[in-house]
């Protein structure tokens, strides 16, 4: 005796394969369209998999049909698939829902693409089961051509799995061999922002140099002078170092630091300067005093540092003497902070 309940058995054309090669519309409602569909389909592409699919969900409609109360129906969805297609697929579900008059269906699907409609059909009706139709030589290739696929579509990972070869290819293309250590500087650089987790600090100033660009163009105007100053001040130390015959990676980087070290304490203050100017609260002018006063207590503790290490004859008086003296301009700035705010 047959059950009162009605069963959809419901098979899924998500790139509409059917409307292509066929000329079939969706819904295809009832076993002799879906059987005339199927077997069109088949002699048309026999590589085709939705005509074993829906074979299948008529193989389905078959088995059930002696013991409960089922139709079958093919809907389709668009060739570009994505949110047009699910559209389709959720109008043409309705219709076959509306005409089979039943609140249960039996999915039958050719592989995962087609199962990305599954958050469609559960939302609109109950689905009791679901049945994949794969050919047994292609299941695990197609398995792993979606995870791939999924994968590189995933916005985060494309950049990496596209964006960075395709920079490094611009770069080999732009410089030849030379684009090389460039490809291998950016390289060094991702990696140093993804392992100390700087995103979120990278993401902020770009944020706060938009803010400023749009709304506060004179600090804009002071920030691009820093960075302007920084950059003479990087290649004062480069020019100092050529003078000097460094023994050691120690001797490099004092030498650099001695010939840079006070022209980069002027683009950081040129940049405090900026900060100062687009400030709403003026009481919060002292903290960045304070902060001119700690940069410019380690800009003479790390001149003289430098000097020591380059000709230690001088002796560790000078530096002795920045050390107190430094400690004491950022002590007096930390003092006269906390009494103006």
């Amino acid at each position: 005796m047959k059950s009162k309940e009605k069963i959809l058995v419901l098979c899924v054309d998500r790139d509409d394969d059917i409307g292509q090669k066929i000329k079939f519309r969706g819904p295809i409602i009832g076993r002799k369209n879906n059987l005339e569909a199927a077997t069109k389909l088949a002699l048309t592409d026999p590589t085709d998999s939705d005509a074993n699919t829906i074979f299948e969900a008529i193989r389905t409609y078959d088995n059930l049909k002696k013991q409960k109360n089922v139709e079958v129906a093919t809907i389709t969805g668009d060739k570009k698939g994505g949110l047009k297609s699910d559209e389709k697929i959720g109008k043409q579900l309705k219709k076959a829902l509306k005409k089979a008059g039943t609140k249960k269906t039996i999915l039958v699907t050719d592989g995962l693409d087609d199962e990305k409609t599954v958050p469609i059909i559960q939302s609109k009706i109950d689905l009791v089961s679901m049945n994949r139709v794969v050919m047994k030589q292609s299941e695990r290739l197609e398995g792993m051509y979606y995870m791939v696929h999924d994968f590189i579509e995933n916005p985060k990972m494309s950049k990496v799995v596209l964006g960075v070869p395709a920079l490094a290819l611009i770069l080999y293309a732009l410089f030849g061999s030379t684009g090389w250590r460039a490809i291998l500087g950016f390289l060094g650089l991702y990696l140093l922002v993804k392992g100390f987790k700087l995103e979120e600090v990278i993401i902020k100033f770009l944020n706060d140099a938009r803010t400023t660009f749009t709304k506060r163009r004179v600090s804009f105007f002071f920030y691009i002078v820093a960075l302007a100053v920084a950059l003479i001040g990087i290649k004062s130390g480069y020019d100092f170092v050529q003078t000097i015959a460094a023994r050691d990676i120690l001797e490099l980087s004092a030498a650099f630091l001695r010939g840079a070290i006070y022209v980069l304490f002027l683009s950081y203050l040129i940049g405090i300067v900026g900060k100062i100017i687009s400030l709403e609260k003026r009481e919060e002018v002292f903290k960045y005093v304070t902060l001119v006063a700690l940069g410019f207590g380690i800009t003479l503790v790390s001149s003289e540092a430098s000097r020591v290490i380059l000709m230690p004859e001088a002796g560790m008086f000078g530096l002795f003497a920045y050390i107190v003296f430094g400690f004491f301009i950022v002590l007096m700035a930390i003092v006269i902070e906390r009494k103006m705010t």
